[in-house]
């Protein structure tokens, strides 16, 4: 008898007025509490309107720090001065005669009066880039909406009748906040529904099971076309993710994770083939462990050579699996913190797996690996100074010069001080210094300047020359593609970049 599979739910539509969908077999349509209303017909186009809501009573936090046990949330409590309090954030998953407990402490301090508030003192805050502005729901959003000639108080689920149907949702938003972010049509398997999100804008979930959202996954973070070793690893990392963030990453909000790069790209059936139907259908309930909890596989891009520490990226806590490393064989120098040694890595070509310029890609891959593995962006001081200025949203005066901070094993940056004829503004980790250096992502934060100036000494362009795409935690897409082609199994792929976690059968 096959064991059952977990459901999720994926956040596919996060914000909109209208929500349009189709369905190629005939469906119920449902309140939230189970209740049939009334049914659709196969292949109509329907539409979902809001005609009344309330937004979601929100207080304004900042969570300090992370810890998987409460031991340790009390003990940083202890250290901490400032008056804190704890949440306990994910959820507890039932599967097997087993459970599956991701939650973890998070610190929090507050609540402040509004979203400003908290947001400069998150800036004040030290380490530079450790406390994030966090919301806590006191009472959630609600309205009324239409689907048809049917209101539905809260919310609607779309149930199809054929298990076998698929549903069109339009205008999903893909690629946000990148260059090509753009909407599209996709088609999905599964049931949808529609709720409001906390600011009372409607949002549509699909729901389905792990494994079918699974074979999407791997097409859609990479293509069909990439190595069956290569799919197979990504597949076990994309379970492991979920299965590690479910209620935690949109914590805020009804559903585990959003279809996007902020958790996981997952495209529907667009993407789905043979080959990512064997990956899944291979790897089947396979799971990355760490101490008896399923690990949180992260994954990038492509590293440029050294992977990084999670704690030098997100918060500040040592997660044994999810460290750096050298992306490859090659016994080569793997800590770049001293400027001076970043400087020497990025201006080398290393021997490294994701090294596109030795190693040839031969599957289709949605982006230019060979530009990714080292690059260099250009600026003049006033767009630059511009650029920071709008993504700040604060006024620090004639852009004087960029300062380097410290630096992980990777080379990549912890925090940069943006340097004004007002003021000095410390912005960090990782993710926060891309997003002030270009309109959507610098590449990664792997990079080092170079200046040129005018007699007077006045900066006229920066020059950031860097390595790699995205934070570099964990696997590296085109380093394992790599190591695909060179005939590593998928185990020996998952053991290296997620070198202290074992691999088990969850179901």
């Amino acid at each position: 008898m096959p064991r059952p599979k977990p459901k999720v739910r994926i956040g596919m539509i996060q914000a909109a007025e209208e929500i349009r969908f189709r369905c190629d077999k005939p469906f119920r349509l449902m309140t939230l509490d189970g209740q049939e209303q009334g049914t659709g017909r196969a292949d109509v186009e329907y539409r979902v309107e809001k005609i009344e809501s309330t937004p979601a009573h929100i207080r304004w936090a900042v969570r300090l720090a992370i810890r998987e046990t409460e031991e340790e949330a009390r003990q940083f409590q202890a250290e901490e001065k400032l008056q804190t309090k704890l949440w306990r954030q994910g959820l507890t998953l039932p599967l097997n005669h087993q459970l599956i407990d991701n939650r973890e402490y998070w610190i929090v301090t507050g609540p402040f009066a509004t979203h400003d508030q908290a947001q400069d003192f998150c800036r004040s805050y030290e380490p530079a880039g450790e406390a994030v502005v966090v919301k806590e729901i006191v009472s959630p959003a609600a309205g009324v909406l239409r689907c048809g000639d049917q209101r539905f108080v809260a919310g609607l689920r779309i149930e199809p009748q054929d298990p076998t149907a698929i549903l069109s949702l339009a205008d999903v938003t893909v690629g946000i906040e990148f260059h090509w972010q753009h909407k599209r049509t996709q088609q999905l398997p599964g049931c949808l529904e529609i709720r409001f999100n906390t600011s009372g804008a409607l949002l549509a979930i699909n729901e389905l099971d792990i494994e079918s959202y699974l074979v999407s996954v791997n097409s859609s973070e990479m293509t069909a076309e990439n190595p069956m070793e290569l799919l197979k690893a990504q597949t076990v990392a994309a379970r492991s993710t979920i299965l590690a963030t479910m209620g935690k990453h949109h914590y805020d909000e009804p559903f585990h994770l959003c279809s996007d790069d902020h958790c996981q790209c997952y495209h529907g059936i667009a993407n789905v083939s043979s080959a990512s139907q064997q990956a899944a259908a291979a790897t089947e309930g396979e799971t990355l462990l760490f101490n008896n909890r399923v690990c949180d596989a992260r994954y990038a891009k492509i590293c440029g050579g050294v992977m990084e520490d999670y704690e030098h990226v997100w918060d500040q806590r040592r997660i044994p699996y999810l460290v750096s490393g050298v992306d490859g064989e090659a016994p080569i120098a793997a800590d770049l913190r001293e400027e001076s040694d970043a400087k020497a890595y990025i201006d080398s070509t290393p021997d490294v797996y994701c090294n596109t310029l030795k190693y040839k890609i031969s599957s289709s891959l949605p982006y230019n690996t060979r530009e990714l593995f080292r690059w260099r962006v250009t600026f003049t001081r006033e767009q630059l100074e511009a650029l920071i200025k709008s993504k700040l949203g604060e006024d620090f005066g004639k852009l004087v010069d960029l300062e380097p901070g410290e630096r992980g094993r990777s080379g990549r940056l912890k925090w940069l001080d943006v340097i004004g004829s007002h003021k000095t503004i410390r912005v960090g980790k990782e993710l926060a210094i891309r997003r002030i250096l270009s309109e959507s992502h610098l590449y990664s934060a792997c990079f080092y300047i170079e200046r040129d100036r005018a007699e007077s000494g006045t900066v006229l362009r920066f020059h950031l020359i860097g390595a790699g795409w995205g934070h570099g935690v964990g696997l590296c897409q085109v380093g394992a593609t790599v190591m695909a082609q060179q005939g590593f199994t998928y185990r020996r792929i998952l053991q290296h970049y997620y070198r202290n976690s074992t691999l088990q059968k969850l179901y």
